[in-house]
């Protein structure tokens, strides 16, 4: 890898990473408006499992 990849890939990892937070606090939200006596943490972890998985499949048919 180059170095022009590796700023390249360590700005897109920050970026991803705002991103993911992103998307667990809008699930969140979502969650907590269809299930108002959700358990927080069970909440987000459940999340988290859904947007591993979701990666493990994009991964998969990816290659």
């Amino acid at each position: 890898m180059t170095d022009i990849e590796k700023i390249e890939i360590a700005r897109y990892h920050r970026e991803i990473v705002h991103d993911l937070r992103h998307m667990l606090k809008k699930y969140h939200r979502i969650m907590e408006w269809e299930v108002p006596e959700v358990d927080e943490k069970e909440a987000r972890a459940l999340i988290l499992r859904a947007l591993r998985d979701a990666l493990t499949e994009v991964e998969e048919t990816e290659g």
